[in-house]
């Protein structure tokens, strides 16, 4: 298998019709603080879940493991979200080569990128914290 590139706008849209899908924001804690995080309605759940960790950026060594326990049906459609597109599609690739179906990267991220304006400047449903 291999990851899909929607944007956010294409995902969100997805997101709307899948049941069993997941939106997991592979961001860092600085960044939810800063920037805000995305708000779904009850029948989506969304995932906080930091790729890369800081102060130097260095992978989660526990990100699988802590993934895996909140997702652990290999079918459910996971929409990967980082700021620009490029840490989520990191994860996604690392996730679909563990054996997860249906990957997703959100290639605006939330803030946007080449690709688009991002899950925030599209006014998808987000919120500061």
């Amino acid at each position: 298998m291999t990851v899909r590139n929607l944007t956010s706008i294409e995902a969100y849209g997805l997101m709307q019709t899948t049941l069993k899908s997941m939106l997991i924001d592979v961001r860092t804690d600085r960044e939810w603080q800063e920037n805000g995080i995305v708000i779904l309605d009850n029948q989506h759940n969304i995932l906080l879940l930091s790729w890369k960790i800081l102060p130097d950026m260095m992978q989660n060594p526990s990100f699988v493991e802590e993934m895996s326990i909140k997702i652990n049906d290999y079918h459910t459609h996971l929409f990967f979200l980082c700021r620009s597109g490029i840490r989520s599609f990191e994860a996604a690739n690392f996730v679909t080569n563990r054996g997860y179906l249906n990957c997703y990267n959100i290639v605006d991220g939330f803030l946007g990128s080449d690709y688009g304006k991002g899950w925030k400047n599209n006014n998808l449903p987000w919120q500061a914290l």
